[in-house]
């Protein structure tokens, strides 16, 4: 009863709606790495069924978004502003995107990733899909900080998971410069144009980690306020 009058007078808490978005956008890069194996495989009706799966969960990401978009009440009684969770929630929403950007690039023009790189892709869509779990992990303990009301003990669990976040995100970094060398390589033994797009697949997926990086970001913000 006590948290139905809450609800009335501040607006009901956006938090588990927030959880639900990251949760299902993290669903749906989960997909990314099985799609990898199938295109180098040639296996193009896995690659093309698991591409729809991409794009179906991206779609109910999207619907969550606009459901919190427009439930999102313009008073609640949370220590951070309506601004700030439109910010994270539109950075959570930026993974299923560019998921569903590289993905759809990779099917349409049916690439194959060369062997010399192959591995090294597979090991960055891994820490990409381990940056997002990280994240996912921080923003469900969103539910900790807020009834401790932002307790010592919570936030070091929740600034030891960003600063897990970080790391992954560094050790991208890394696999996207190895990655890079190793095409540069290869560029005089492959076609101008593939080369391009395999350029453009390793930056997507970099923007991945970064995405996922900037949920732990903006979860450093809401701390600090």
């Amino acid at each position: 009863m006590a948290i139905n009058i809450i609800d009335e007078l501040f607006g009901k808490s956006p938090i588990s709606p927030l959880q639900k978005h990251m949760s299902s956008v993290h669903s749906c890069i989960s997909e990314l790495k099985g799609f990898m194996v199938a295109i180098h495989e040639k296996n193009w009706i896995t690659a093309a069924e698991i591409r729809n799966i991409i794009g179906h969960k991206e779609g109910e990401a999207d619907i969550l978004k606009k459901e919190l978009r427009l439930s999102l009440p313009s008073t609640f009684m949370m220590p951070f502003s309506r601004r700030d969770l439109l910010d994270l929630l539109l950075i959570q929403d930026s993974i299923a995107n560019i998921t569903k950007d590289v993905s759809g690039l990779m099917i349409s023009r049916k690439m194959t990733l060369p062997d010399e790189i192959f591995d090294d892709v597979i090991k960055l869509t891994d820490v990409c899909i381990k940056i997002s779990a990280t994240a996912l992990n921080a923003v469900n303990e969103l539910d900790g900080l807020l009834e401790t009301a932002f307790g010592n003990h919570e936030r070091k669990v929740v600034n030891s998971i960003i600063k897990d976040i970080n790391e992954l995100e560094s050790k991208s970094d890394k696999i996207q410069h190895e990655i890079r060398d190793k095409l540069f390589s290869l560029e005089e033994e492959l076609p101008a144009v593939d080369v391009m797009f395999y350029y453009r697949a390793i930056e997507w997926l970099g923007e991945l980690a970064d995405a996922a990086q900037k949920v732990g970001s903006r979860l450093e913000v809401l701390l600090a306020k």
